[in-house]
């Protein structure tokens, strides 16, 4: 049974794998994407938005040639070695259990639609899901054998977490509480611990030394965008709630809930306990904080991920368990056909893109389409400047979203942007100076009528405008503004 179970789910991880492989260089990069692939164009120690695993891992298939299809290849992997380790873990932490458990967790992995699309565009999360999983394995290790050996490893692997992303600072949250549960406060007194403690300081001393020569600017900004809540919402955090149950699947969702109660009320099989607080405390920290976080409404639906990864494991057990009962055969079902048809419908629609029969979805293809050929029209009006006025002015952008996508399409060109908050794009390329000239461009519905703009100092007449169709419907529209500074 087992056998079949581990058959399986390779099956699924190698199926879903080529799916994102043949999709791969079928669709223009969006937001993100765009800008962690720059993170591999301007290497360092970190960086602004994130630590800098993403752009290290990028790094390494750039000799391979740069473009959408190897851009997409690290997250393909990675998401396939999430699914394999969620397959391990799921053996390694409930052996006694139900034959189809790693196999159940596969499918929670991949059934989930947010997880899909990450595993099609590269995020910081995708890392921290791998070493997040990772950490599970070892702390079930140390648990059960306390070697010194094990401590080690679970120091490198913190250490790669927090160089994945920074949200990687309540795995060992949730370690010390297990610990504390399980084995009191003795085990403070060993020298593993501490060992593990400062390897991970070690590891992530890249951050650290950028934080520190940058007046700590990355943890400042991620502390005030992820914990700092200015206003609360109890509507904002129910509506968050409500998108991590369909985003990474109604069963999932379900499932991690009633699991955790069924391990409070001890309805578990005793051996399996301890396995499950494991899980649990290992996610119930970031899915807390991020609960709180939700309530004033800049919370992406990615930020979650790692905590229903780590969910997934205790989640399918709790699924195999009570597979016997028909509404679990129900629920499974129910939730099976609505996460597999938007996958499969989102899929297929990047694939062939029919906005003709699917209108609705411009709005959704918004990041998708026209911005190469803005950034080329931007590069080319930029250049006519120049020999018109003998003006050296650079590419400018008013948001750091839109402007990945016109920096990754114009590059090698520096790309400015004018705004009042620091960005990513300040420490490539500085900020405009007060003689600077830019060829702005913007993403609007439509231009100001008089074709002027009044932006940070800077005075913008309207030069073009062009429109981004597909299926002879218009799903962008670019302008081109000359930026010269206010008198």
């Amino acid at each position: 049974m087992q056998e079949r179970g581990r058959i399986a789910s390779w099956s699924i991880i190698i199926f879903v794998l080529l799916i994102h492989l043949i999709m791969a260089s079928g669709v223009p990069l969006g937001v993100d994407e765009a800008h962690y692939a720059l993170y591999a164009l301007y290497p360092a120690l970190s960086y602004f938005d994130h630590p800098p695993m993403v752009g290290w891992l990028q790094i390494l298939i750039a000799p391979l040639g740069y473009d959408e299809f190897t851009v997409r290849l690290i997250p393909a992997i990675l998401y396939a070695l999430s699914s394999y380790l969620a397959f391990r873990v799921s053996r390694v932490l409930f052996p006694d259990g139900p034959a189809w458990t790693g196999l159940v967790a596969v499918f929670l992995i991949n059934t989930a639609p947010i997880l899909q699309l990450m595993g099609w565009g590269l995020v910081p999360d995708l890392p921290l899901m791998v070493f997040g999983l990772l950490s599970l394995e070892v702390i079930s290790r140390i648990h059960k054998h306390n070697r010194l050996l094990d401590w080690i490893v679970l120091g490198v692997v913190y250490g790669l977490a927090g160089l994945s992303k920074y949200t990687a600072v309540f795995l060992p949250l949730g370690m010390i509480i297990f610990m504390c549960q399980f084995h009191g406060l003795r085990w403070l007194r060993q020298t593993g611990p501490w060992l593990a403690a400062l390897i991970a300081l070690l590891v992530i001393s890249p951050v650290l030394i950028w934080n520190a020569d940058n007046d700590w600017a990355s943890l400042a900004y991620q502390f005030d965008r992820g914990v700092g809540v200015k206003e609360w919402s109890a509507k904002e955090a129910l509506g968050m709630q409500l998108a991590q149950m369909f985003l990474y699947s109604i069963l999932a969702y379900v499932a991690a809930i009633a699991a955790t109660i069924s391990v409070i009320r001890k309805r578990m099989p005793e051996q399996d306990r301890a396995s499950a607080w494991l899980v649990i405390w290992s996610a119930l920290p970031v899915l807390a904080v991020i609960s709180w976080s939700a309530g004033d409404g800049t919370v992406l639906p990615n930020w979650p991920a790692l905590g229903w990864t780590l969910l997934a494991p205790l989640s399918a057990y709790w699924v195999c368990l009570g597979w016997s009962r028909l509404w679990m055969k129900c629920l499974v079902v129910f939730s099976s056909v609505y996460s597999l048809g938007l996958i499969g419908f989102v899929f297929l629609f990047l694939a062939f893109m029919p906005l003709s029969t699917f209108p609705f979805m411009a709005p959704a293809i918004k990041d998708l389409v026209g911005w190469k050929e803005a950034a080329e029209r931007a590069h080319h009006l930029k250049d006519l400047w120049q020999l018109e006025e003998g003006r050296d002015p650079v590419i400018m952008v008013d948001n750091w979203s839109k402007a990945s996508r016109i920096a990754w399409y114009a590059y090698p060109q520096p790309v400015q942007l004018l705004t009042d908050r620091l960005t990513q794009f300040d420490f490539w390329h500085g900020e405009p100076q007060a003689d600077t000239y830019g060829l702005l461009v913007r993403d609007k519905k439509s231009a100001p009528e008089n074709g002027r703009l009044e932006l940070q100092h800077y005075s913008c007449s309207l030069v073009d405008e062009t429109q981004a169709q597909l299926d002879n419907i218009t799903v962008n529209r670019f302008q081109f503004y000359r930026c010269s500074p206010a008198q």
